[in-house]
């Protein structure tokens, strides 16, 4: 298992936000897509920019009480 599931920091848990917020980044922009004139093709950068804003997060995210391996 993870090390980061079994800790409660703050830094781990930001960690774990990662999948979901790229799926719902993902089906978000496929329904606006679907909804408008737009295709995922004009908003594809929003992906990188989801992962960067969850990368810095997790940065500047505190590890006070950090569970080790």
């Amino acid at each position: 298992m993870m090390a980061w599931r079994n800790c409660g920091c703050q830094r781990c848990r930001t960690h774990g936000v990662m999948g979901p917020a790229i799926l719902i980044t993902i089906g978000a922009l496929f329904l606006v897509g679907h909804f408008s004139h737009y295709s995922f093709g004009d908003f594809w950068p929003v992906i990188l920019i989801v992962i960067g804003a969850i990368l810095v997060a997790e940065a500047v995210a505190s590890s006070h009480g950090h569970v080790g391996p």
